[in-house]
């Protein structure tokens, strides 16, 4: 019984990852970890990249003239858990680019 909560947090991080892994996450990734002071503010860039990351893709719907640009934050199924799996994406993916930065650059 165990396994299965694990297989799917497992899959909801992959998910995640997923997600957060395009050239538009993967910027606001890389911003938010260079901005990171301390890996105990991990949580807090995590939200504003998802944040950040949401308001892009509003951006984007807007000038595509996307009748309804805003996310529909009353489907928990859909929009709401797309954005709670990105969250996670964008934990793992700045928790790398931190620990990459952190090992390279010293600082």
């Amino acid at each position: 019984m165990d396994n299965q909560y694990l297989d799917q947090a497992l899959m909801l991080f992959q998910q995640g990852f997923d997600t957060v892994n395009s050239i538009q996450g993967l910027i606001i990734a890389l911003i938010a970890a260079f901005l990171m002071k301390f890996y105990r503010q991990i949580i807090v860039w995590s939200l504003v990249a998802t944040l950040a990351h949401e308001v892009a893709n509003v951006v984007q719907r807007v000038m595509a003239n996307d009748p309804s640009p805003l996310p529909n934050f009353a489907d928990l199924d859909g929009d709401l858990k797309m954005i709670g799996i990105r969250f996670l994406g964008f934990l793992i993916a700045i928790s790398i680019l931190y620990m990459l930065r952190r090992l390279f650059l010293k600082r």
